[in-house]
């Protein structure tokens, strides 16, 4: 009885294994809203980004996007949310493929701000 017990609990965590959703395999970002102009061969994208609010880590997502969809429009624009942010927020950024380069400028005001302890 107790071996057919414990055949069982290591059939039941193999089966479990693989199928439950884990951070590493989520997107690091949530598609907001998407606006396509492909006659003007644009895009808008607004996107919330999970995970931590820094420059070098949104940079790297919306990079990662833009190259991602770059050969489909010629201008893009990339407008970051952090989590608890709404769309009608002011943006952690904004994201701009134009001339082949992508610039971003980040708001200042929306980055945490460190109050002093002492």
């Amino acid at each position: 009885m107790l071996k057919t017990a414990i055949i069982a609990l290591f059939l039941l965590a193999l089966a479990g294994c693989g199928t439950a959703p884990t951070r590493s395999n989520a997107q690091p970002f949530s598609i907001i809203s998407e606006q396509a102009d492909p006659a003007a061969g644009s895009l808008t994208l607004l996107i919330n980004v999970s995970g931590p609010a820094t420059q070098p880590n949104v940079k790297s997502i919306v990079e990662s996007i833009i190259a991602n969809r770059k050969g489909e429009y010629r201008h893009i624009l990339v407008k970051s949310y952090t989590e608890g942010m709404a769309a009608s927020d002011t943006p952690f950024a904004i994201s701009r493929l134009e001339d082949g380069a992508v610039t971003h400028r980040f708001n200042s005001m929306a980055e945490t701000q460190k109050i002093p302890t002492h």
